[in-house]
């Protein structure tokens, strides 16, 4: 029985044997796909710029397919995702990301996009499994909504917060990684363990051409090769495109430059609190020497260090938190020369104009991609229950939470797929079906509720409009409309194609209903001799 000290490592003599069929499902996801990879003869994209020639110059089927490098031809054809492993400078910028995102100004940010992205339910839901538009039994249906509610609480979504913090490290470390842990005989999906994303490497299995991915590689100790089945493997960028590495990192710049001009504010209105003050000493006929140490020794004696921490926005004076409002100088006097003390002008600027913060302030919010009105204290948005209300930086925002939505919706996808296909081996099979198994997010409540009903409302109307105002006459001189209802229902009403089946199917049903109803009431009255 495996446990703690025993984790299948490659000296261990007591292997961890993957079923056929998890290999199987260790596919690139495409009807062809381990055929793809073998008889492509060109170098692709991701091949020749991480060298492929420098590591198998010959291209020959090799152990090289071992390595990560002879592995990113999967990049070319159907694997679009970075891998932390190839970015060297990564774990330190992961660092500094994490450090970056304490800031309450980058907080509330992530807080505001995650409160978007996942909403929970009363059930404590922040989604539902879907399959969109590919054709499946009842039976299927039934284990999906069953297989999905475990896969939830195998996660611990259903107890806490869990997703909405995933979204966030997401957000800010650009990856997550999980391994999907089978029951004994691997036919069920008993729960996810997280994984450090760095260790992982895409490999390719050269045995039977299926995707992999080993960890720790050339680790004694640590190694372990696992198959794509087992493994969830969220991005944030592509590999294939130039992108940043995680959400956060779009906003580093922004903010640095906004909290400099904060700090050269602040240190200015400090340090100008008290009055710079200029002094003449007379040294009289002292040497030189004996007159730079008179001079050396004031200096000691009347100069203030002054610290300004930018993170924890702690001023020191002297290693002092305190600062002095009075100061009192006492100087002697020699042979009638008297020492001369001005104060110096100490004009800056006005600190009352708060244009120059406000500038990048904006720039801090556009990059956040997060609508300027959510920011406004003074005169916060609404929620308009009118389609005139929906402005265009909404609209776009809505778009960037939808993408954001569909990459990170893989964290119960793709296992969800996988139980469908262990239960189900055909659909293992169908392309269709993989491609359609997605979440259904939920919304802000009521509104976009309220939202969606407004807009069915003016689709209604409007193919009401088409219909009863072209109109055609037939020889009788009745109207005829020139429209066919379900051509205009198909085609403005926007309803997915299940929804229209589910309402046909319970037209048919209530119609049978009422005719074996009419035949009950036929055959069950008196008979008249």
């Amino acid at each position: 029985m495996a446990g703690f000290l025993d984790r299948f490592g490659p000296f261990s003599n007591n292997r961890f044997n993957v079923s056929s069929q998890l290999k199987k499902l260790s596919s690139f996801g495409m009807k062809y796909d381990d055929m793809v990879i073998r008889q492509s003869q060109a170098i692709g994209v991701m091949e020749d710029k991480f060298g492929y020639g420098q590591i198998n110059p010959l291209g020959l089927d090799t152990d090289d397919m071992w390595y990560p490098f002879a592995s990113l031809s999967m990049a070319d054809v159907g694997m679009r995702k970075q891998i932390g492993f190839f970015d060297q400078g990564y774990p330190q910028r992961r660092e500094e990301l994490r450090e970056f995102s304490l800031h309450d100004e980058i907080e509330e940010i992530l807080d505001t996009l995650c409160d978007e992205a996942i909403v929970y339910d009363d059930q404590n839901f922040f989604a539902r499994p879907s399959i969109l538009n590919a054709p499946v039994s009842e039976e299927v249906e039934k284990y999906l909504v069953k297989s999905y509610n475990n896969l939830y609480s195998y996660f611990g979504f259903n107890q806490d917060q869990s997703a909405w913090y995933f979204f966030r490290k997401w957000l800010v470390d650009g990856y997550l990684a999980f391994e999907i842990i089978y029951n004994e005989k691997q036919t069920e999906i008993i729960g996810f363990k997280e994984l450090d994303p760095i260790s992982l490497i895409p490999a390719v299995d050269k045995d039977t051409n299926k995707k992999m991915w080993i960890q720790y590689k050339d680790d004694a100790v640590r190694e372990r090769q696992l198959f794509d089945s087992q493994i969830l493997y969220l991005s944030y960028a592509s590999i294939s495109t130039a992108s940043r590495t995680s959400y956060v990192e779009r906003l580093v710049r922004a903010f640095n430059i906004m909290r400099i001009m904060e700090h050269t504010r602040v240190i200015w209105a400090v340090t100008n609190a008290s009055y710079k003050m200029k002094f003449i000493i007379p040294v009289g006929g002292k040497s030189k020497t004996r007159a730079k140490q008179s001079l050396s020794q004031l200096m000691h004696n009347y100069k203030e260090v002054i610290d300004f921490d930018m993170t924890s926005g702690k001023m020191d004076i002297n290693g002092s938190p305190l600062m002095q409002f009075n100061k009192e100088y006492w100087l002697p006097s020699k042979d009638g020369e008297q020492p001369e003390i001005e104060t110096l002008g100490n004009d800056g600027p006005d600190l009352s104009d708060t244009e120059s913060m406000k500038y990048f302030a904006d720039k801090l919010k556009l990059a956040s991609k997060i609508p300027f009105s959510r920011f406004d204290t003074e005169s916060p948005a609404t929620y308009e229950m009118s389609a005139e209300g929906l402005i265009r930086e909404e609209i776009k925002f809505g778009k960037f939470i939808k993408r954001l939505r569909s990459s990170f919706q893989e964290i119960l996808a793709k296992p969800l797929f996988l139980q469908l296909a262990l239960k189900f081996p055909e659909i293992a099979n169908d392309p269709m079906i993989k491609s359609q198994v997605s979440l259904a997010y939920n919304e802000e409540n009521m509104f976009a509720e309220l939202k969606e009903m407004e807009i069915m409302e003016k689709r209604v109307d409007f193919i009401s409009t088409m219909k009863d105002t072209l109109v055609e006459t037939d020889d009788e001189m009745n109207d005829i409309p020139y429209f066919n209802l379900d051509f205009l229902i198909k085609k403005y009403l926007k309803m997915k194609p299940e929804d229209l089946e589910k309402n046909t199917s319970i037209a048919k049903k209530k119609e049978e209903e009422k005719k074996d109803a009419e035949e009950d009431s036929i055959g069950g009255g008196d008979i008249d001799f």
